[in-house]
């Protein structure tokens, strides 16, 4: 499975709870840097399984532009959480996803 991280700068706990749940492919974005390829992950959202939104480290663009692109994508599993590893796991959990 796949997932995209979309916020925040240290995020290693995420990733290593992630690949504990079974997700080998994972992307992380902070969509704070101007240099970030931000444009091009949000074209390619149908390739993720989820996509997990750190709210509180994310400018507030960048999530107004997720927000319009995944109502356009009816696959989207979005997840929008505080950067802490026991939110995320429980909102993960209400995901249909085998995890």
């Amino acid at each position: 499975m796949s997932a995209l991280i979309i916020g925040g700068d240290k995020v290693q706990t995420i990733i290593k709870g992630l690949r504990n749940k079974g997700f080998n492919e994972i992307k992380h974005i902070s969509g704070r840097k101007p240099c970030e390829k931000v444009i091009t992950s949000l074209l390619k959202l149908d390739k993720y399984d989820i996509i997990l939104v750190l709210t509180d480290y994310v400018n507030h663009c960048l999530c107004t532009n997720l927000k319009n692109k995944t109502c356009k994508c009816k696959n989207c599993n979005v997840i929008y959480c505080k950067r802490s590893w026991p939110l995320i796991e429980e909102k993960l959990t209400s995901f249909s996803l085998e995890v």
